[in-house]
């Protein structure tokens, strides 16, 4: 049997981490030591794929189910400041406006732009939004502000087929809303939310009363603005 020398199968490959995964890592270094805790819920969205059911047969193409959840939480977190919040150096700050931020996959990493005045915006115009900063992230063109105005993230691996996760904090944030995979019971479609709270800013309660506010959003098309001629991709 060949010793450990005589595999012939080289020396492990040792690759220097790039400045966006150096960032990560400061960000997972800072995140690790914050008090976390994370709060369930499911969500019924069949409302919301019966419109981009209907967009579609109309031949138009719909917002994705996230940018209708970016909807939902932008007005879940106008309805509750408290969440729409930072921790800096033992001062809680309340946000005046609701950027959400959203995770987005890039080679080498991951990124959160912000979509600015997500609860000023109807589903079609933030789906608009996020194809952009997809665009300039994918040409690695999005501006240092856009990285860092968020004040509330959404991270999505539902399209990987997962269906239940616990994002990592993105300090100096105090709430993550984790999604995963539509899933279809007894002719309902459900969604699997997570959401992660910084307790020095967050009670379970406070968590418990914003997520109970976005699923009772996320079943309200009304409040969330039907689309009649969408231009985002599906």
């Amino acid at each position: 049997m060949p010793g450990p020398a005589e595999t012939g199968r080289g020396e492990p490959r040792i690759e220097k981490l790039s400045l966006m995964r150096r960032a990560m890592v400061r960000q997972m270094d800072q995140a690790a030591v914050i008090p976390c805790f994370y709060l369930r819920r499911t969500a019924d969205v069949t409302a919301i794929v019966d419109e981009r059911r209907r967009v579609r047969a109309a031949g138009d193409r719909p917002p994705s189910v996230n940018d209708y959840l970016v909807r939902a939480a932008a007005l879940a977190l106008r309805a509750h400041p408290e969440v729409n919040a930072s921790f800096d150096d033992g001062f809680i700050h309340q946000h005046p406006r609701v950027n959400v931020g959203v995770a987005i996959a890039v080679p080498g990493g991951l990124v959160v732009p912000a979509v600015y005045d997500a609860d000023g915006q109807d589903p079609t115009q933030i789906s608009a939004a996020v194809r952009e900063l997809a665009d300039l992230a994918s040409r690695r063109k999005l501006g240092r502000e856009v990285l860092s105005d968020a004040t509330f993230s959404i991270s999505n691996l539902g399209m990987f087929g997962v269906e239940d996760f616990d994002a990592v904090l993105n300090p100096p944030q105090a709430a993550i809303l984790s999604v995963g995979a539509v899933a279809e019971h007894d002719g309902r479609s459900t969604v699997r939310l997570a959401l992660g709270c910084d307790h020095r800013v967050l009670t379970g309660a406070e968590g418990a009363e914003f997520l109970g506010a976005l699923v009772e959003r996320l079943g309200d098309l009304a409040a969330l603005g039907t689309v009649e001629h969408a231009g985002a991709s599906a």
